[in-house]
């Protein structure tokens, strides 16, 4: 696609998130089901079905561009699915911490995504059929990088106190 105005950036961007979504999706499914923390399983399934939510989001939003939806290649998410992968071995699950970082790493690629589309959106005086659902989903995204961050101090305290590091 080649890109020479703020529409063809914005729908370039949009099909990357639905790319991100789409994969997140799937990732986050995997890290809910390996999750040796049950707290830390209900946050990756609760957002799953969370993101399930924005992947029907971003449906609506090219529906009301008057667009099919289509995804574009994200490396980054790619990158974190992949790394994810990798770090998995002889069929075990990788340690909580290499979940919970590839999750605050996906979470703040989704924020920036969607900060880049409402900005877009607003330069292009969109309707609130495009702006709203966005807007919604960024601060669903932020709330979640919030609890994830919690979560992430909080396993950190107990490991601390567990091996007896300060």
């Amino acid at each position: 696609m080649n890109i020479e105005t703020l529409e063809d950036l914005f729908g370039s961007q949009l099909q990357r998130a639905y790319y991100v979504e789409r994969t997140h999706v799937e990732l986050l499914a995997e890290m809910a089901a390996d999750a040796a923390n049950d707290d830390l399983a209900d946050r990756f399934a609760t957002h799953r079905d969370e993101t399930e939510r924005h992947v029907e989001r971003l449906e609506d939003v090219f529906e009301a561009l008057g667009r099919q939806p289509r995804a574009s290649r994200s490396r980054t998410a790619d990158g974190l699915a992949e790394s994810r992968r990798t770090r998995t071995t002889d069929g075990e699950s990788p340690p909580e911490y290499v979940d919970l970082e590839i999750g605050l790493a996906a979470e703040r690629l989704e924020i920036r995504t969607y900060e880049g589309l409402v900005t877009l959106a607003g330069r292009l005086a969109y309707a609130a059929d495009i702006v709203e659902p966005l807007e919604e989903t960024l601060e669903e995204e932020r709330t979640t990088l919030q609890r994830l961050e919690d979560l992430e101090t909080e396993i950190s305290i107990v490991d601390s106190l567990e091996t007896g590091r300060a």
